[in-house]
């Protein structure tokens, strides 16, 4: 138990007071992120586009944050085929709270859900 409330209580802090780019993972999904006006946030999290998956913005309110860049893939190896780490990048637009969601899916199968997804509340200062 105190365990768990001091790697939340470390998670906030990092959230909280860092002024840099916030950078997330699998393990971030459902957190609540507070960032500063200007500040950027990246989402780096497993993929594989060689089979034909991809991650891709579900729901995103664009006044509050914005993805800026291109998706970047960094495979784990040089395998034909291998999977590796997906980075989106996001841009904290103005003041105002916000749902980041991201889904990982097939982009032709539109009546199949997605197999993965990954969540995180936005307040922006």
């Amino acid at each position: 138990m105190i365990a768990v409330l001091a790697l939340g209580l470390l998670l906030y802090s990092r959230v909280q007071l860092s002024r840099g780019t916030i950078i997330l993972n699998e393990k971030d999904d459902g957190s609540v992120i507070h960032l500063n006006t200007g500040q950027q946030l990246q989402a780096v999290l497993n993929g594989n586009p060689t089979t034909g998956y991809n991650w891709e913005n579900a729901t995103i309110s664009s006044n509050v944050i914005k993805r800026v860049g291109e998706i970047e893939f960094r495979p784990a190896s040089r395998a034909i085929g291998a999977p590796g780490k997906v980075t989106m990048r996001f841009k904290a637009m103005a003041p105002g709270q916000a749902e980041l969601k991201l889904i990982y899916r097939r982009p032709w199968e539109k009546n199949i859900p997605p197999i993965d997804t990954f969540r995180v509340s936005v307040t922006v200062k």
